[in-house]
């Protein structure tokens, strides 16, 4: 009897330690999981910041005002315009 007793006893420690660690997994799955998800809402609004940026950087009044600043460029005059036809 008493070896019955003992043998439940170890047993119940070794699932006891085993949930102990279950739980603990679980809780650093968990955590690691909040993470990402944060990280996922910060990539999200870098993104729409991206978004923003992209779509002021190419309106064509701005492409316009760095084409003339930078490179120079002008509308071509009447008298510069050739029309060719097919």
């Amino acid at each position: 009897m008493p070896h019955v007793f003992f043998l439940g006893v170890v047993v119940l420690t070794l699932v006891s330690i085993s949930v102990v660690f279950q739980v603990y997994d679980f809780r650093k799955d968990f955590s690691y999981l909040q993470t990402l998800k944060q990280d996922e809402v910060n990539y999200e609004v870098r993104w729409g910041q991206l978004l923003l940026e992209q779509s002021a950087l190419t309106q064509p009044s701005r492409l316009e005002q760095a084409a003339i600043r930078d490179l120079k460029m002008r509308a071509p005059t009447q008298d510069e315009l050739v029309i060719v036809k097919p």
